[in-house]
């Protein structure tokens, strides 16, 4: 269709449109409606817009690897997309119910596995500033948060896309420089694992911090969902860190493991039966990790 468009304007000497502009106008259109999703006139509307645009990105993006120098701007204007629909500015109303929740998860959750299949698996024919950027994306999905920072928050109706943040986690992982050989192009998200472990203690430190700060008072049940998907996430990373070939995982990686160790135990008096759980979890895979010194004294010689 694009081929006879283009023959036409020849003939009629008007200038045709490159092939990425097409591109980007095709995306910037999607852009409007997939960032305000929730605040749509119509409920229906940014569904069936995402759902064009997975379309659309399954038959074009095969072109735009092949044809790379042709779709330069495109890239940029995708990820761009990407993230508003993703991290919307305004979060699902409180009136949605759970199963309409849970629709719209599973939407957010097709367009991650979109990026897996079709964009992430195909990392070398794709610029390396745009594998970043969706690096960035999934790294900040991989660990739900609630959307206050107060742990005087006290509204537990809202709700957290655990099945997503699992998705990208599972997907950060998948394409890591954990599951690659050395010099492979998985080693470009060694920033976004360092950057993950980074968040977990954060979020850890956070937590003990306010559990104390609210004293018998238990914290809302988000946060508590919060803090048991991180913990579980640590222990999935533990796990892969442990089963990587040695050459893989550098020493600022595990540094910074270490280092996440002495914020776990601070976690142990939290009273949350599913914190604790997911806590011992965690721990327990520090158990490959601990060793005795280099050198031993035995009977006064070393």
């Amino acid at each position: 269709m694009f081929t006879h468009a283009s023959i036409v304007l020849n003939e009629l000497k008007i200038p045709v449109p490159s092939e990425s502009w097409t591109s980007c106008f095709i995306i910037n259109t999607f852009r409007l409606p997939l960032s305000y999703k929730y605040t749509c006139p119509s409920p229906s509307t940014w569904v069936l817009v995402i759902n064009s645009l997975l379309t659309v990105l399954g038959v074009g993006l095969p072109v735009a690897r092949k044809q790379g120098a042709a779709f330069q701007d495109m890239w940029g204007e995708l990820a761009r997309t990407l993230e508003d629909f993703l991290f919307p500015k305004q979060p699902s109303p409180s009136t949605l119910s759970m199963e309409d929740f849970q629709r719209d998860e599973a939407i957010d959750c097709k367009v991650i596995q979109m990026i897996r299949d079709d964009i992430l698996s195909y990392s070398s024919t794709i610029p390396a500033d745009f594998v970043k950027q969706i690096m960035k994306l999934l790294n900040r999905g991989s660990i739900h948060s609630t959307s206050s920072d107060s742990f005087i928050d006290t509204d537990s109706s809202k709700k957290l896309r655990e099945e997503f943040a699992k998705t990208c986690f599972e997907t950060l992982l998948q394409f890591s420089f954990i599951n690659k050989s050395k010099g492979e192009e998985g080693g470009i998200t060694k920033m976004a694992v360092m950057s993950l472990l980074q968040r977990c203690q954060e979020v850890v430190r956070k937590h003990v911090d306010d559990e104390r700060l609210s004293g018998k008072c238990p914290l809302p049940r988000p946060r508590l969902a919060e803090m048991a998907s991180v913990l579980k996430a640590i222990t999935t990373l533990l796990r892969s860190l442990k089963q990587a070939p040695p050459g893989n995982v550098e020493k600022p990686v595990w540094k910074l493991v270490l280092q996440l160790y002495p914020c776990l135990v601070d976690c142990t008096t939290s009273p949350s039966p599913s914190v604790c759980k997911a806590l011992r979890d965690a721990l327990h895979e520090y158990a490959d990790l601990l060793s005795p010194p280099a050198t031993v004294i035995t009977n006064g010689t070393t």
